[in-house]
């Protein structure tokens, strides 16, 4: 996702999802100088169905869309 702001700043997300917990970062560039702002942090973890594990796809598109509407 890429946002133009005021003054020519480029404005860019990350959805970085590892095995426990997930995080949106919003990264700026101004300048060449980039600045990172975690703006989203949630749990993550596997679920049990049938004796295999899953992530929970739902609550992961969940928290992604909370995190882009923070």
């Amino acid at each position: 996702m890429v946002q133009k702001g005021d003054g020519g700043m480029d404005a860019h997300i990350a959805v970085d999802i590892g095995a426990s917990s997930g995080r949106l970062v919003l990264g700026r560039l101004k300048d060449s100088k980039l600045a990172l702002e975690e703006i989203h942090r949630f749990d993550n973890g596997f679920r049990e169905l049938d004796g295999s594990l899953y992530w929970d796809i739902e609550h992961l598109l969940e928290q992604i869309v909370a995190g882009l509407q923070a």
